[in-house]
């Protein structure tokens, strides 16, 4: 089966991608770029589930859209700002989303929210696009899953004892 990879992300895309972009952003179908280094993104396995693959085993606070929605990451973009937002999952077997990375500083000019989990992980990770490099500036970015004690995080449990 395998486990999963959640990318969650926010960022500019720069002006002289901006027209042509929506099939990337809403679609994922990156082999419609006119860039061609854009359009080679889309040989990189798995490269059309970012940003659209569904969420697979991430944290319930992603696709809570009853109480507090998916905290701005539903796939949005706006070709006139080139502001892009999305969430997505995806098996990252062959680095997927390291190889997105690598090819962020060429076509975003800057990022909000750059943020990897997976699965079986307790903490997400942060990152940053500084000086044209996405670089990992949080391990332990956000906490989702189980802490060293066993118990979830956002444990409700009531201690029936007290």
């Amino acid at each position: 089966m395998g486990m999963y990879t959640g990318l969650r992300f926010k960022g500019i895309v720069k002006e002289e991608f901006r027209k042509d972009f929506k099939e990337i952003a809403l679609f994922g179908e990156w082999e419609k770029a006119r860039n061609e280094k854009l359009s080679s993104f889309s040989k990189v396995s798995r490269a059309s589930f970012i940003p659209r693959g569904s969420l697979c085993y991430m944290p319930d606070e992603w696709e809570d859209k009853e109480e507090k929605g998916t905290e701005g990451f539903e796939n949005t973009y706006n070709q006139v700002t080139g502001y892009w937002a999305f969430q997505c999952s995806l098996k990252n077997y062959d680095d997927t989303i390291e190889e997105f990375f690598k090819l962020v500083p060429y076509f975003i000019e800057s990022a909000e929210h750059i943020e990897m989990y997976y699965e079986e992980n307790t903490y997400s990770r942060g990152y940053e696009l500084v000086n044209g490099e996405v670089i990992l500036t949080q391990s332990e970015f956000k906490k989702y899953g189980w802490d060293d004690e066993g118990e979830p995080w956002n444990s409700i449990w009531i201690d029936q004892e007290n």
